[in-house]
């Protein structure tokens, strides 16, 4: 199990190689480099500026160096609190389809996520907090299709609007 925080979840005065490396030192020393290498496999953005320094990365960079940082041990499970926060939408969609693209490979994950929309459509469940309560749990088509959901979180406009 591996947890990507909201905020400072990267080393920003190392290098995209440097944060890969510390993240593999939990690792056996014959696997660390092979690890290293399917990241930037899985992120070809960090692959072609390796030596950067992370704290030179835009936004959407920093959060895939950051899920690269969490992915290096091939957790079963992926903790994201709030991957959208602070991205442009162009950043959101890149960040959120490698998100989709990991869970494919088998990884389950937990997403904490404020952009309502976003979170369902990456999502296959959904569960809405509201005061810390549980004030929707369904399958996140349902979620999306529910006028009452679509009102209340996703700025209204009924199920027609969710489905664009």
């Amino acid at each position: 199990m591996t947890f990507v925080p909201q905020t400072e979840n990267i080393f920003t005065q190392m290098s995209i190689r440097e944060n890969l490396q510390i993240s593999a030192q939990i690792l056996p020393k014959q696997f660390r480099s092979e690890r290293i290498e399917a990241m930037f496999a899985m992120f070809p953005d960090l692959a072609k500026r390796p030596s950067t320094r992370a704290g030179a990365l835009s936004g959407g960079q920093r959060q895939m160096l950051a899920v690269a940082r969490a992915l290096i041990t091939d957790p079963a499970l992926l903790i994201l609190d709030e991957p959208s926060a602070g991205l442009s939408p162009l950043l959101v969609d890149e960040v959120f389809a490698r998100i989709k693209m990991i869970n494919e490979t088998g990884v389950t994950i937990l997403l904490v996520e404020q952009n309502v929309r976003v979170g369902l459509e990456a999502a296959s469940r959904g569960v809405i907090l509201v005061e810390g309560k549980v004030a929707h749990d369904a399958p996140s088509a349902d979620l999306s299709g529910d006028p009452v959901v679509t009102e209340l979180y996703l700025g209204g406009g009924g199920a027609e609007e969710t489905a664009q």
